[in-house]
């Protein structure tokens, strides 16, 4: 019998298995669990020699490792390095103070050097319901072109001098995937909503390799301490794919990275166009793959991307309902969709026959819809294949959704955080969507009680990058006891919190296989942590701290 090299031992594991079975000891050989079950069974010569390490949990808690299924990687690592609002509910004025002090310390910074402004929250503008425009950032002393890039990526901003070097002015037609903000006579006002903002953020300058590597090296740590070890990327670009394939080259990748790659409407003009566009995903694909799937890290483009509609928060509003907003001063605003019925069944139904596994944005039940409707004629078309599509957010769903997912093996990815509400935005959610669609935001349970396969992507840096308090907001919904409770829904259990951050999330990625659970044959992906996350109360979920984060048997994260 192979020997172990480490076991862990007098533990309190949970394992994610089919039974939530929990055990004390297992042990691993060169990254993959060879064995589970009690401290004596596995604290002995069977699985022990000269050569083994014995870890003693002490009766600390270890889990699988946590597998964020949608988040933004290196958008992520980013805004660690860069000029941060923090989220925060700022004036126009405060905001610009703090982009005129990074400005003013950063001296290494020439004039064609881009300044990108993260974690704004455009809709926590004071006074609410202002917007800041390239007039505004114009009045800065710099002449670096100037961004702020929403916290949901929705928005950017540019000053007048970034607007040129985008080559945008008056004569820029509309787009029909978003919005290029103008004043009453025409001239742009720096504003770029949907598509056009992340085009846009897209065309900055590439970053040097170095640079990129660092911004990698950064999101994988802050992933690590968090207990994550496998992500999927729900929009990677090239620039970012390279730099985790240097860091998997170096042989300090630390975290699984999954990508989805997106197809913008822009690329696929007509149904004849998609063949040549599913063609360059596979040759992204094939630059980036690792062929020899193994415990080491490695990286797989494994999903497509589309943004089918757009966020339903004011001022934008663009998330596609089924019935209209309720607004009084205008009737028939139903949101956006950024793709036809006939290029979005096309596109989906060939990115499955590629072997590609659909990711939808999807924020309003008339995006489901549609989207549903079109898994549903991919099913038809290809009935036996292992095709494992997935829509991301369903902040705003119709009852009858639910078993419609269920019955087309469709999966949901939630950011869980977004069921923590202030009292404002209860009161702004109840006034669009009118009580009955309001019973439908935000409906983890409704979707799990229906036997759909939930898992969960933080969406980060839309939010900060808080696991355990996403958590926590699955098991309470609300942010805190001086907050109100989104009541619509019931709380969810931590065994149902927990399964969708593992083995549901590996189901999604279809990895489950792999990892997602501590079983025999599977990778050794695993955390140790301070607190036992099923004794505790919801309200201390988010306190959980991660003491060791631990990718195909070798330890990334240990906290001091």
């Amino acid at each position: 019998m192979a020997k172990a090299d480490v076991i862990y031992i007098n533990g309190y594991i949970y394992t994610a298995d089919k039974h939530d079975s929990i055990c004390e000891a297992i042990a691993i050989e060169n990254g993959y669990i060879i064995a589970t079950g009690t401290t004596q069974e596995i604290n002995n010569s069977h699985y022990v020699d000269n050569h083994t390490t014995i870890y003693d949990l002490q009766g600390k808690t270890m889990m699988p490792g946590i597998i964020d299924s949608h988040l933004h990687t290196f958008w992520g690592g980013m805004q660690l390095s860069s000029c941060n609002l923090n989220y925060q509910s700022l004036t126009i004025d405060d905001t610009l103070a703090i982009i005129q002090q990074s400005l003013d310390q950063d001296s290494l910074n020439h004039n064609d050097n881009w300044l990108q402004v993260r974690g704004w929250l455009r809709q926590e503008v004071l006074p609410i319901g202002t917007d800041i425009t390239r007039f505004d950032l114009d009045k800065l002393n710099t002449k670096r072109p100037v961004i702020l890039f929403s916290n949901d990526c929705h928005t950017l901003v540019a000053n007048s001098i970034a607007l040129e070097k985008f080559g945008l002015d008056r004569n820029t037609p509309e787009p029909t995937d978003g919005k290029i903000g103008r004043t009453d006579d025409g001239e742009l006002n720096g504003i770029l909503e949907d598509a056009p903002a992340m085009r846009a953020f897209d065309s900055i300058s590439k970053l040097t390799d170095e640079q990129a590597v660092n911004i990698a090296k950064l999101s994988q740590a802050e992933l690590n301490k968090q207990g994550v070890t496998s992500v999927m990327d729900a929009r990677i670009t090239e620039t970012q794919a390279d730099a985790f394939l240097r860091l998997q080259q170096q042989d300090t990748l630390s975290i699984r990275l999954f990508g989805a790659r997106e197809l913008p409407p822009d690329d696929v003009s007509s149904i004849a166009d998609i063949p040549n566009v599913i063609e360059k995903v596979k040759q992204f694909a094939s630059r980036y793959d690792d062929k020899n799937w193994q415990p080491k890290p490695g990286i797989k483009i494994s999903h497509t991307k589309l943004f089918v509609d757009g966020v339903m928060q004011a001022p934008l509003m663009t998330a596609r309902l089924l019935q209209p907003y309720q607004l009084t001063d205008e009737k028939d605003r139903y949101g956006d969709l950024y793709y036809s019925i006939e290029m979005l069944d096309a596109l989906i139904l060939e990115s499955a026959k590629a072997g590609f596994h659909p990711h939808m944005h999807t924020v309003g039940e008339g995006a489901i819809k549609v989207v549903l409707d079109a898994i549903e004629k991919m099913r038809k078309a290809l009935p036996d294949a292992d095709i494992r599509p997935s829509t991301a957010h369903n902040e705003l769903s119709a009852s009858h959704q639910f078993a419609r997912y269920k019955q087309l093996n469709a999966c949901v990815v939630f950011s869980f955080q977004w069921a923590g509400c202030s009292t404002a935005m209860i009161e702004q959610y109840r006034t669009l969507f009118g009580l009955e669609r309001y019973n439908g935001l935000e409906a983890h349970g409704q979707y799990i009680d229906a036997g759909v396969t939930c898992a969960f992507g933080s969406d980060w840096p839309i939010d900060p990058l808080n696991e355990w308090y996403d958590f926590q907001i699955a098991m309470t919904r609300q942010i805190d006891t001086e907050h109100p409770r989104l009541d619509n829904d019931r709380n969810l259990t931590a065994i149902e919190v927990l399964r969708s951050a593992t083995i549901n999330a590996a189901y999604v990625l279809k990895q489950d296989e792999y990892i997602g659970s501590i079983e025999k044959g599977k990778f050794a992906d695993l955390i140790i942590l301070d607190r036992n996350p099923f004794t505790i109360p919801a309200a201390d979920m988010q306190n959980v701290q991660v003491l060791t984060t631990i990718v195909g048997g070798k330890t990334v994260y240990q906290k001091n």
